[in-house]
């Protein structure tokens, strides 16, 4: 058995409502590992209730030809659990869906938010 796309859907959901109420706080991740036709450019973490949540922004290589590629960018939702001091196990990967986008972009700015990005300006007031 499997999770469909309602269940990732439903998922990312109530990570976002979460997020959005500022329930859960992002971190800066290097957690998720990608393939070798992969780069991270940046990704967040969250843990509850013993599993941490990662959304990251990835790109891929898309060979047109035998030497020549483009990239494609896309947000990637991958589950964790710890194992000991800094061991984790992947648990699942969401597949590509369009919210996850706006997880990543909500997480970003969740994060930002959290560590006052504007507070040394907004101080001039």
């Amino acid at each position: 058995m499997s999770y469909t796309s309602e269940h990732w859907r439903k998922a990312v959901t109530k990570l976002l409502e979460l997020t959005s109420n500022n329930s859960i706080k992002w971190e800066p991740s290097q957690l998720f590992v990608p393939d070798a036709w992969t780069i991270v450019d940046n990704s967040y973490m969250s843990t509850i209730k013993e599993k941490t949540y990662v959304v990251s922004e990835t790109r891929k290589r898309h060979y047109l030809d035998e030497d020549e590629y483009v990239w494609h960018g896309y947000h990637v939702l991958s589950i964790y659990e710890k194992k000991g001091y800094q061991n984790y196990t992947k648990l699942a990967i969401s597949p590509e869906m369009s919210s996850i986008s706006s997880l990543f972009d909500a997480a970003q700015a969740n994060y930002a938010f959290n560590s006052n990005a504007l507070g040394g300006l907004l101080d001039f007031d």
